[in-house]
């Protein structure tokens, strides 16, 4: 929950005597009246009295020295470069209104600041310049320092500031977090005078932040993409796994976690936290930091672009190179074994498509690694289905199985559907409360559907969920402890979500951490017949009328229909079918309208259909028809940009990338 204090309480300039009157009481060793020091003021005049820091101090420590000062901001180029355009519309905007605007890093240190040129020369007289500390034990409570240690926004007037020579200054300042892991990257600070005080600055400072975090997370993005497109350019096939520059894993494929499987290693020691040998960051000290046990060297690859290192590829050996002597053949077996048994939960996906195939195997690797796992397909294609098999097949299959659709719900009731809530929450509420599907969900599998539907507002409740294992159900302030499997889909582009600010980036890499796209129905044609035959004898069984037999026609016609609804809209017809025939055939005159008027698709004739030639001239037509944009081709074929590159490198449509960037001559 947000520091109610950080927004609710700003200081109040008419009770700076009083203020001014408490501080000296409180340098004496005396107890503070209650209700004029504010809370986030107090205690951080505790925490400067316990670090010694000169209550006389009245100023800050000299700057650093430059090249000093130019290797730290070569370290946090990646926010000052986020920061920059923030700060050059600041020096304008702040002309002559009495403030500066301040970039620290997370240890207090400034690292730019632009603003009023009258206030930026009286800054030197206080020393609040690039290249001085301003954490609270160097220049004890302000802004900078202050905002830091409680990890929030803080507003600092006047004598509410700990050193007597800063007091004539008034500041807001708030944290700038990381977008994917919320990690503390810096401060942004707005400061002046004490007679320039506005309460209006602290939002200028939190507005300012928040459009540094989109624009860092816009820069992530397009890191990560990058590294995941030069990876798979220049990987072999297998098993691979991708890290950031700050070895945070950002992308594992079904073949490494086959391979991480053979080889006995736990998927959360493999798949959570980082590895901080890759962390560029930590330079010399990562070098010396020892590879996890079960990473070998040899397996290691650096991604460059352009001199700078994108991040880090790890290629796993497949798992047929690994000996019965190996650990965790014994474990290999066993999990052989547990899919096996559980054949019965894959009875309802029917066809032997290819791409089918291909998904269910995914699928059930997937369900030995007990990470999120996120389903991307149209509506219809059965993604609830393929999430049964990924429960049923894991550790978790014993626990329960909990849905909850996103979509089409109005946020506060999604918000106690997730949640839950304790009794007197809100008017309306039960009188004993409701569990939340988060909780229900405790030992086994929540399977969130349409998550691209979830408002913004409730993401972070979600993120926290996820991170943090405790959920707090709406009213309640004491978290429960939840542990369970994520199983998420959409049938949405979450990046092109994200790029559109609708759906945070640190929620999709929470839910993306593993993804399997199933075909839809026109994909995989061959498979009507089998599922008409499939849903018939079903709804033969539920309603006890007899079979149905499907004329020839019947079944040419319903081959050529595109099924924008797929596997749904084909179970729901075949049912109206069945139920509504008077005699024991369906013929074409049975058919609704819409079903015949369609003939546009080719008839999915056993061993006619080309699937690979079809998938290589859509490949080939989105390519030319995009001008070589991959990012708008994936888009428009609806799948990943990484899952295009990996076509356009099978079909050898290398050459015909740039060749559509320059167009006919």
């Amino acid at each position: 929950m947000m520091a109610k204090e950080a927004f609710s309480a700003f200081p109040h300039p008419d009770q700076e005597p009083e203020v001014m009157a408490l501080w000296e009481r409180f340098l004496l060793g005396r107890e503070l009246s209650p209700h004029v020091v504010r809370e986030v003021i107090e205690g951080s005049w505790v925490r400067c009295q316990s670090a010694g820091v000169d209550p006389q101090r009245s100023q800050a420590a000299p700057p650093l020295p430059e090249e000093a000062l130019l290797s730290l901001q070569h370290g946090h180029r990646d926010l000052i470069g986020a920061s920059a355009p923030i700060m050059k519309q600041v020096r304008d905007f702040l002309a002559e209104s009495g403030s500066i605007m301040i970039l620290g890093d997370p240890t207090g240190t400034i690292l730019e600041s632009e603003g009023d040129p009258a206030t930026l020369d009286a800054a030197w007289s206080i020393r609040l310049v690039t290249g001085a500390n301003w954490n609270e034990r160097a220049c004890g409570t302000n802004a900078i320092g202050t905002a830091l240690s409680v990890g929030n926004s803080v507003q600092v007037h006047a004598a509410e500031h700990f050193c007597s020579g800063i007091k004539p200054w008034t500041c807001s300042a708030t944290v700038i977090r990381d977008p994917i892991d919320g990690e503390v990257l810096g401060v942004l600070d707005v400061s002046g005078q004490k007679n320039s005080f506005t309460r209006h600055c602290l939002s200028l400072a939190v507005i300012a932040a928040s459009r540094i975090e989109v624009e860092l997370a816009r820069r992530e993005e397009e890191q990560r993409y990058h590294l995941v497109a030069a990876g798979l350019g220049r990987a072999a096939t297998g098993g691979l796994m991708f890290f950031d520059r700050k070895g945070r894993l950002v992308e594992v494929n079904a073949e490494a976690a086959r391979s991480l499987r053979a080889m006995g290693v736990p998927a959360e020691s493999a798949q959570r936290g980082r590895v901080n040998t890759f962390d560029t960051r930590l330079a010399v000290a990562a070098a010396r930091t020892p590879l996890p046990e079960w990473l070998r060297p040899e397996w290691v690859r650096p991604i460059l672009r352009g001199g700078e290192r994108l991040g880090t590829i790890v290629t796993l050996p497949e798992p047929l190179r690994w000996g019965r002597t190996q650990p965790g053949a014994s474990h290999r077996s066993s999990t052989a074994d547990a899919i096996r048994a559980e054949r019965g939960s894959l009875a309802q996906i029917v066809g032997g498509n290819e791409l089918l195939r291909q998904a269910l195997e995914k699928a059930q690797l997937l369900a030995e690694v007990d990470v999120p796992v996120l389903l991307l397909g149209e509506t219809g294609v059965g993604k609830e289905r393929f999430a049964r098999v990924i429960h049923e097949c894991g550790r978790r299959k014993n626990g329960p199985f909990v849905t909850l659709n996103c979509g089409g719900l109005p946020r506060d009731i999604l918000a106690s559907e997730l949640f839950g809530y304790v009794e007197g929450a809100f008017t309306g509420a039960r009188r004993s409360g409701m569990v939340g599907k988060i909780e229900a969900a405790a030992g086994g599998t929540l399977f969130l559907d349409e998550i691209g539907e979830m408002p913004l507002e409730l993401q972070p409740y979600l993120l926290r969920v996820l991170e943090g294992g405790e959920v707090y159900p709406l009213g309640d302030s004491r978290p429960r402890k939840v542990e369970f499997r994520l199983v998420a889909a959409t049938n949405k582009d979450l990046r092109a979500e994200v790029n559109a600010h609708r759906f945070r980036m640190d929620l999709f890499y929470r839910v993306a951490v593993t993804a399997l796209r199933i075909p839809s129905l026109r994909e995989r044609r061959e498979d009507i017949p089998s599922l008409i035959e499939h849903f018939g004898q079903e709804v033969s069984q539920r309603h006890g009328v007899s079979m149905k037999r499907f004329e020839s026609a019947v079944l040419s016609a319903l081959c050529a229909y595109e099924w924008p609804g797929n596997v749904r809209e084909l179970r729901n017809v075949v049912e109206g079918l069945v139920l509504m025939a008077t005699g024991d055939t369906i013929s074409i005159s049975d058919l609704p309208a819409e079903l015949t008027s369609s003939r546009s698709a080719p008839v999915a004739h056993a061993g006619v259909m080309d699937l690979e030639s079809a998938e290589r001239d859509a490949v080939a037509s989105a390519v030319t028809a995009c001008h070589g944009n991959l990012t708008l081709a994936a888009r428009q074929l609806r799948i990943s940009k990484s899952t295009l590159y990996i076509k356009v490198k099978k079909y050898g449509l290398d050459k015909l990338v740039p060749e559509a960037r320059v167009g006919p001559r």
